[in-house]
């Protein structure tokens, strides 16, 4: 693995460590009677998956996939509406992220990548036990005996990084998380076609790769909510989240707007961009730079193409402050699907 991109998952923890943990929960919540109506098992086969929003403007359209994570492991996406689509965009707008780079030699940077290698692990080797207030270790224990029986080393991690090794335990023993269900199809369309691939990361450059990662490996980053969140969807949330992945799959845009979940990445988030080693070095903000960054993308493809594709998460899209709003108020007609 490249140096600068272990770096960026290094740095990135909060937003890598699982999908559900990489967005910004913005749905509404259901209405109680609705809340209790889970899915007993998730769905298998091929599946329409979601309908499409359209966003207009001048003549010009932007078509707008909605993605949802994790999805069914034994689900395949009936994909033809995004193929047809695709065979006629010039450009397609991928959902934000976060872009670190470094100007860094190769022998420099063989030597940084094996200073990487304990990078998630706590600072002064200490264990989850002796970081975390008891109450949270006694929560934490039985889940750690439940899905991370065999995974010793996790009880040296720092809690974010416990937290995605956690969640990814739990989804795959749900079947879910473990297919690249939607990425899969895009990457062959864009490769078929030619299609133009637009980013909207939020671009770090850092002059002092070796210092940043020097001062990682010291700093407490005051993450223990992270793992706090993630233990919470573990131990209450997983319904949820399985009907959620299952009304992705099938098509239901209704129903995944009415199913609660719990904001998993806000700890997280506030972990990271707290902490001295990211802050100083511009990973601030980041909600906010990540949907202006996708807007300007969007004024931007719609003012040269006669239609495109653009994606992003659900929970980033809909709501009273999500994407669609801000669309709407850039003077977008939206088509629902």
């Amino acid at each position: 693995m490249p140096v600068m991109r272990t770096l960026a998952l290094v740095l990135m923890s909060g937003f890598v460590a699982s999908p559900s943990m990489a967005q910004q929960a913005t749905t509404t919540p259901a209405p109680a009677e609705q809340s209790a109506e889970f899915d007993a098992v998730t769905v298998q086969g091929v599946q329409p998956g979601p309908g499409l929003w359209q966003a207009q403007k001048n003549g010009h359209s932007v078509w707008i996939l909605a993605t949802v994570a994790p999805l069914p492991d034994n689900m395949t996406w009936n994909s033809k509406l995004i193929r047809d689509i695709l065979a006629d965009s010039k450009e397609i707008i991928y959902q934000p992220s976060v872009s670190i780079d470094a100007d860094i030699g190769i022998f420099k940077g063989l030597f940084l990548f094996n200073s990487l290698r304990k990078m998630d692990e706590n600072p002064g080797g200490q264990t989850l036990q002796q970081v975390l207030p008891p109450a949270a270790y006694a929560r934490w224990s039985p889940l750690k005996a439940r899905y991370l029986a065999n995974d010793d080393k996790v009880e040296r991690k720092r809690p974010m990084f416990a937290a995605g090794e956690l969640l990814k335990s739990v989804y795959k023993a749900q079947g879910l998380g473990g297919r690249k269900v939607v990425s899969s199809v895009l990457d062959e369309a864009i490769k078929q076609h030619g299609i133009k691939v637009t980013s909207t990361s939020v671009k770090v450059k850092i002059a002092d790769p070796g210092k940043a990662l020097k001062e990682f490996a010291n700093e407490k980053l005051g993450d223990e909510g992270c793992l706090s969140s993630a233990m919470a969807l573990a131990e209450h949330d997983l319904p949820a989240i399985k009907a959620r992945a299952n009304a992705w799959a099938r098509g239901d845009v209704t129903r995944l707007r009415q199913l609660p979940i719990a904001d998993t990445s806000s700890d997280c988030v506030q972990a990271l961009m707290d902490a001295r080693v990211a802050s100083s070095r511009g990973i601030t903000n980041l909600p906010a730079r990540f949907k202006d960054n996708w807007l300007k993308a969007m004024d931007a493809a719609v003012a040269n193409n006669d239609t495109s594709l653009a994606v992003v998460s659900l929970d980033r899209l809909v709501g009273k402050e999500g994407y669609l709003e801000a669309l709407r108020a850039r003077g977008y007609e939206i088509t629902e699907p």
